[in-house]
């Protein structure tokens, strides 16, 4: 008799877990896409919240051998040419005051650019990389990518279950220290990889302040800045090889100047920032250009430009548009 309970009662546990799972894919599948359902059977589609306020959600396969690349037909009467803008707060802008943006200030200063930005306060390439991949299966593709995403990097040592974990097969100092805050998280790890339904409830618990605002210290080792970084460079990469296959014609790294460039001072993940954009640079030489505006700055010019440690004022986004201008006025194909 108790065993006929139990398996009734495993039954019914069961049929209500697939009716749970069931719903949310279908509820999924309304903003994203039919992928939704192929989630758990096939490794290389993946599930990221971008914010969920916004019912930003992306399900993507991964495997960019699966998307043809499109071949955009050359218009002899298009002037204007179409770039998309990513990056956090630096490149959203109006943080210091009316201070507008770099990007708002570069549609101002050259009018053969239409710049759309995808900025956002406290972005990282985690989340940008996931906004690339929605916003190329819903819009036309841009001919130009300003890739801005250097200042959050370090959010990914306050994750969980960052973006490339499985990749790097590392856990960060900071979520080690701070397992008694995300032990809800943790029940079982293969739940993440085959139900959709825990992997939103989880996405869900990350953002109820779970996160950031409970550290107060930053516990931070070498290992956790080279990883840190390694994680942008994988998810820069993506970036590049997914632009690439969707004919996009020009993908720039562009690196804004904060407090530390104009004190000359180079901490330990810029370094390593640089040399991955040597890198890239040599990797993909015909597609990706360096915007590095970080160099010769003028002490003096630090509070004029700036309002904080990283962000500009109305001065500051206006000489980094120009800046940016001159640069890509010089190096794109697409305006000469």
């Amino acid at each position: 008799m108790l065993i006929k309970k139990f398996f009734y009662y495993l039954l019914f546990t069961i049929l209500v877990l697939f009716l749970i799972e069931f719903i949310t894919r279908v509820l999924i599948f309304i903003p994203t896409n039919n992928k939704v359902f192929k989630y758990g059977l096939n490794k290389n589609i993946i599930f990221e919240v971008v914010d969920l306020s916004k019912l930003q959600i992306n399900i993507t396969d991964r495997n960019i051998n699966n998307y043809k690349k499109k071949v955009q037909k050359n218009n002899p009467q298009e002037k204007i040419l179409n770039a998309w803008a990513f990056g956090g707060s630096t490149t959203f802008g109006h943080v210091c005051g009316e201070s507008s943006s770099w990007v708002k200030e570069l549609n101002k200063i050259n009018n053969k650019l239409n710049v759309k930005n995808f900025a956002f306060n406290g972005a990282d390439s985690d989340q940008l990389i996931a906004i690339l991949w929605r916003s190329l299966e819903k819009k036309q593709e841009p001919e130009i990518i300003l890739w801005a995403s250097k200042f959050n990097m370090p959010n990914m040592m306050f994750k969980n279950d960052y973006r490339n974990k499985k990749i790097l097969n590392y856990e960060f100092t900071n979520v080690n220290k701070t397992k008694f805050f995300l032990f809800i998280k943790r029940i079982d790890k293969s739940l993440k990889s085959y139900l959709l339904s825990y992997s939103l409830l989880d996405a869900i618990i990350l953002r109820l302040n779970f996160n950031r605002n409970l550290y107060k210290k930053e516990f931070t080792t070498d290992k956790d800045i080279e990883m840190m970084v390694k994680n942008f460079e994988l998810n820069t990469n993506e970036a590049i090889e997914l632009s690439k296959s969707r004919g996009v014609k020009e993908f720039y790294i562009v690196s804004l100047f904060s407090t530390e460039d104009f004190n000359n001072k180079k901490p330990y993940k810029f370094s390593l920032y640089e040399d991955y954009l040597n890198r890239a640079s040599r990797k993909y030489s015909n597609f990706v250009k360096i915007i590095d505006l970080t160099k010769n700055l003028l002490t003096e010019n630090e509070t004029y430009y700036l309002c904080d440690n990283v962000h500009q004022n109305l001065q500051g986004n206006i000489f980094q548009a120009k800046e940016i201008n001159n640069f890509i006025e010089k190096n794109s194909k697409q305006l000469n």
